[in-house]
């Protein structure tokens, strides 16, 4: 019988530092429910849903901007070796959502359609490959 565990905390990449990990998941929220906002203005026109788009990209670069430095504490304190690719994407990821949150600063419907909607698919979609890849670098080991 294979027993799964999950790599230990001073595995390369992992996550050392408390709390890295959760801002890191609330980042990733609040930049997918910013695509999910930006369709509901898409659809009704509504400046709630804009001004909602704003405050849930604030809010992820925040988060996102915590977390990050959590990490670097996280290499220098535990002398761990990131994963570059993943480095990559989640700079990308935050680089699309700051960019985002410029154009989100606009008026009305030109801060939603088309670049707002579309910055804001690009970033879920780099969140999405670069989580693929993490999870693929940190699969469980078998212990048999």
């Amino acid at each position: 019988m294979a027993v799964r565990t999950l790599p230990s905390a001073g595995r390369r990449g992992w996550a050392s530092i408390p709390g890295q990990e959760t801002l890191r998941y609330f980042a990733a929220a609040f930049f997918a429910l910013t695509l999910l906002t930006d369709w509901a203005y898409t659809q009704t026109t509504v400046l709630m849903w804009k001004d909602f788009s704003s405050w849930l990209l604030f809010a992820g670069l925040v988060a996102a901007g915590i977390a990050v430095l959590l990490w670097l504490v996280g290499l220098v304190v535990y002398r761990e070796r990131p994963l570059w690719g993943v480095v990559f994407l989640n700079a990308l990821v935050l680089l699309a959502a700051f960019f985002n949150s410029l154009v989100h600063a606009g008026d009305g419907w030109t801060a939603i359609v088309p670049w707002g909607i579309g910055l804001s698919l690009l970033t879920c979609l780099l969140m999405l490959v670069s989580a693929t890849l993490r999870r693929t670098a940190f699969r469980p080991m078998q212990r048999v």
